[in-house]
Protein backbone atom coordinates (compact mmCIF):
# COMPACT_ATOMS: atom_id res chain seq x y z
CA UNK A 1 0.00 0.00 0.00
CA UNK A 2 1.34 3.33 -1.29
CA UNK A 3 2.43 6.07 1.55
CA UNK A 4 2.59 8.64 -0.19
CA UNK A 5 5.37 10.69 -2.48
CA UNK A 6 8.97 11.05 -1.75
CA UNK A 7 11.57 13.00 -3.81
CA UNK A 8 14.08 10.88 -4.54
CA UNK A 9 18.36 12.30 -6.36
CA UNK A 10 17.88 13.44 -9.72
CA UNK A 11 13.80 14.31 -9.24
CA UNK A 12 12.39 11.56 -9.65
CA UNK A 13 9.35 11.03 -7.42
CA UNK A 14 9.09 7.58 -5.75
CA UNK A 15 5.46 6.59 -3.64
CA UNK A 16 7.35 4.51 -0.53
CA UNK A 17 6.29 1.15 -0.49
CA UNK A 18 6.51 1.08 -4.12
CA UNK A 19 8.96 -1.37 -5.32
CA UNK A 20 11.65 -0.13 -8.02
CA UNK A 21 13.19 -2.56 -10.50
CA UNK A 22 16.18 -2.57 -8.71
CA UNK A 23 14.55 -3.79 -5.84
CA UNK A 24 12.87 -6.18 -7.68
CA UNK A 25 13.60 -9.95 -7.03
CA UNK A 26 12.81 -12.75 -4.47
CA UNK A 27 11.23 -12.13 -0.79
CA UNK A 28 13.64 -11.87 1.72
CA UNK A 29 13.78 -14.50 4.30
CA UNK A 30 11.16 -14.14 7.25
CA UNK A 31 11.53 -15.51 10.54
CA UNK A 32 8.44 -17.55 10.28
CA UNK A 33 10.19 -19.52 8.00
CA UNK A 34 11.32 -22.68 8.74
CA UNK A 35 14.12 -24.48 8.21
CA UNK A 36 12.73 -27.37 6.17
CA UNK A 37 11.15 -24.59 3.80
CA UNK A 38 12.17 -24.76 0.69
CA UNK A 39 14.18 -21.57 -0.38
CA UNK A 40 11.88 -19.01 -2.14
CA UNK A 41 15.40 -18.30 -4.28
CA UNK A 42 15.73 -21.44 -5.28
CA UNK A 43 18.54 -24.66 -4.27
CA UNK A 44 22.08 -23.27 -4.08
CA UNK A 45 24.98 -25.08 -4.43
CA UNK A 46 27.27 -26.29 -1.62
CA UNK A 47 29.45 -24.55 0.08
CA UNK A 48 32.98 -25.18 -1.78
CA UNK A 49 36.32 -24.70 0.12
CA UNK A 50 38.28 -21.93 -1.51
CA UNK A 51 40.68 -22.89 -4.21
CA UNK A 52 44.20 -21.99 -2.65
CA UNK A 53 45.58 -20.64 -6.48
CA UNK A 54 49.17 -20.24 -5.31
CA UNK A 55 51.00 -21.96 -2.86
CA UNK A 56 51.67 -18.57 -1.27
CA UNK A 57 47.86 -18.27 -0.19
CA UNK A 58 48.55 -21.05 1.92
CA UNK A 59 50.01 -20.65 5.89
CA UNK A 60 52.11 -23.47 4.62
CA UNK A 61 54.76 -24.15 4.86
CA UNK A 62 55.58 -24.21 8.41
CA UNK A 63 57.27 -25.82 10.94
CA UNK A 64 56.11 -27.25 14.65
CA UNK A 65 58.54 -28.35 17.44
CA UNK A 66 57.95 -30.55 20.33
CA UNK A 67 60.01 -30.13 23.64
CA UNK A 68 60.71 -32.87 26.03
CA UNK A 69 61.86 -32.36 29.51
CA UNK A 70 61.68 -34.27 32.59
CA UNK A 71 59.07 -37.18 30.61
CA UNK A 72 56.36 -34.39 29.67
CA UNK A 73 56.38 -33.24 26.01
CA UNK A 74 55.40 -29.47 24.79
CA UNK A 75 54.53 -28.64 21.55
CA UNK A 76 54.06 -25.67 19.29
CA UNK A 77 53.34 -24.63 15.60
CA UNK A 78 55.16 -21.81 14.14
CA UNK A 79 53.28 -18.68 12.47
CA UNK A 80 54.24 -16.75 10.29
CA UNK A 81 52.19 -13.95 10.15
CA UNK A 82 51.84 -13.55 14.04
CA UNK A 83 53.07 -10.61 16.15
CA UNK A 84 56.65 -11.09 17.50
CA UNK A 85 55.99 -13.17 20.85
CA UNK A 86 56.43 -12.46 23.71
CA UNK A 87 59.92 -14.38 24.74
CA UNK A 88 61.05 -14.95 28.84
CA UNK A 89 63.75 -12.36 28.98
CA UNK A 90 66.83 -14.64 28.64
CA UNK A 91 65.67 -16.03 25.70
CA UNK A 92 64.90 -12.64 24.27
CA UNK A 93 68.35 -11.26 25.55
CA UNK A 94 70.18 -14.24 24.60
CA UNK A 95 68.78 -13.29 20.71
CA UNK A 96 69.11 -9.65 20.89
CA UNK A 97 72.91 -10.70 21.76
CA UNK A 98 73.57 -12.35 18.20
CA UNK A 99 75.65 -10.74 16.10
CA UNK A 100 74.12 -9.90 12.72
CA UNK A 101 75.68 -13.02 10.51
CA UNK A 102 73.45 -15.21 13.23
CA UNK A 103 70.46 -13.64 12.87
CA UNK A 104 67.59 -14.72 10.91
CA UNK A 105 64.94 -11.96 9.98
CA UNK A 106 61.96 -14.00 11.42
CA UNK A 107 64.50 -14.44 14.58
CA UNK A 108 62.12 -14.70 18.02
CA UNK A 109 59.05 -16.01 16.04
CA UNK A 110 60.63 -19.65 15.61
CA UNK A 111 58.67 -22.59 17.70
CA UNK A 112 62.11 -23.55 19.60
CA UNK A 113 62.31 -19.91 21.22
CA UNK A 114 58.64 -19.96 21.85
CA UNK A 115 58.82 -23.14 23.66
CA UNK A 116 62.08 -22.26 25.72
CA UNK A 117 60.20 -19.09 26.51
CA UNK A 118 56.83 -20.58 27.93
CA UNK A 119 59.28 -23.55 29.56
CA UNK A 120 60.91 -21.12 31.64
CA UNK A 121 58.22 -18.88 32.24
CA UNK A 122 56.70 -21.64 34.15
CA UNK A 123 59.70 -22.75 35.64
CA UNK A 124 60.50 -19.07 37.39
CA UNK A 125 57.03 -18.91 38.24
CA UNK A 126 56.98 -22.40 40.08
CA UNK A 127 60.54 -21.33 42.19
CA UNK A 128 60.12 -21.28 45.77
CA UNK A 129 58.95 -17.81 46.99
CA UNK A 130 62.35 -17.08 48.35
CA UNK A 131 64.02 -17.81 44.99
CA UNK A 132 61.73 -15.49 43.30
CA UNK A 133 62.93 -12.34 45.13
CA UNK A 134 65.53 -12.66 41.92
CA UNK A 135 65.05 -13.15 38.37
CA UNK A 136 65.31 -16.00 37.08
CA UNK A 137 69.67 -16.92 36.12
CA UNK A 138 71.16 -18.70 33.03
CA UNK A 139 72.62 -21.47 35.59
CA UNK A 140 69.13 -21.93 37.29
CA UNK A 141 66.99 -22.08 33.28
CA UNK A 142 70.19 -24.20 32.48
CA UNK A 143 69.12 -26.59 35.74
CA UNK A 144 65.55 -26.52 34.94
CA UNK A 145 66.34 -27.71 31.36
CA UNK A 146 68.77 -30.60 32.17
CA UNK A 147 68.18 -33.45 29.53
CA UNK A 148 65.94 -31.37 27.69
CA UNK A 149 65.42 -32.45 24.30
CA UNK A 150 64.18 -30.57 21.00
CA UNK A 151 62.95 -31.55 18.01
CA UNK A 152 61.15 -29.78 14.66
CA UNK A 153 59.23 -31.17 12.29
CA UNK A 154 58.11 -30.14 8.63
CA UNK A 155 54.42 -28.91 8.25
CA UNK A 156 53.49 -29.45 4.44
CA UNK A 157 50.69 -29.68 1.95
CA UNK A 158 48.95 -33.01 1.61
CA UNK A 159 51.14 -35.34 -0.86
CA UNK A 160 53.93 -33.33 -0.26
CA UNK A 161 57.15 -35.84 0.76
CA UNK A 162 58.53 -33.14 3.08
CA UNK A 163 55.86 -33.30 5.19
CA UNK A 164 56.60 -34.58 8.91
CA UNK A 165 60.44 -34.51 8.41
CA UNK A 166 63.26 -32.92 10.47
CA UNK A 167 63.70 -29.86 10.32
CA UNK A 168 67.19 -28.75 11.97
CA UNK A 169 67.54 -25.63 14.13
CA UNK A 170 67.66 -22.00 12.06
CA UNK A 171 71.28 -19.98 12.18
CA UNK A 172 69.57 -18.40 15.31
CA UNK A 173 68.14 -21.07 17.49
CA UNK A 174 70.91 -23.63 16.91
CA UNK A 175 73.59 -21.57 19.58
CA UNK A 176 70.72 -20.46 21.69
CA UNK A 177 69.98 -24.40 22.15
CA UNK A 178 73.54 -24.96 22.71
CA UNK A 179 73.44 -21.80 25.60
CA UNK A 180 70.64 -23.51 27.17
CA UNK A 181 71.73 -26.91 27.36
CA UNK A 182 68.79 -28.33 25.26
CA UNK A 183 69.41 -30.73 22.68
CA UNK A 184 67.97 -30.75 18.90
CA UNK A 185 67.30 -34.47 17.66
CA UNK A 186 65.54 -35.58 14.66
CA UNK A 187 63.09 -37.81 14.48
CA UNK A 188 62.40 -40.04 11.56
CA UNK A 189 58.48 -39.37 10.54
CA UNK A 190 56.29 -42.70 10.93
CA UNK A 191 56.46 -45.81 8.15
CA UNK A 192 53.58 -46.06 5.84
CA UNK A 193 51.45 -48.60 7.05
CA UNK A 194 51.29 -50.44 3.64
Amino acid sequence: MPLGPAQREGGETLTIGERTPAAAGPPLATSSARPDDPDPAGPRPPAATPLLRHHRDSLLPAVAAALSVRGATHTHPGYKDDPLPALHPLVAAFLDGLPLESRERFTGRCPEAVLLSQYLTVAEANRSRRASRKPLGLSEARKALKGAKLTTVRIREEGDPAHGTHQPPCRSCEPMLDHFGVRSVAVAPPADAG
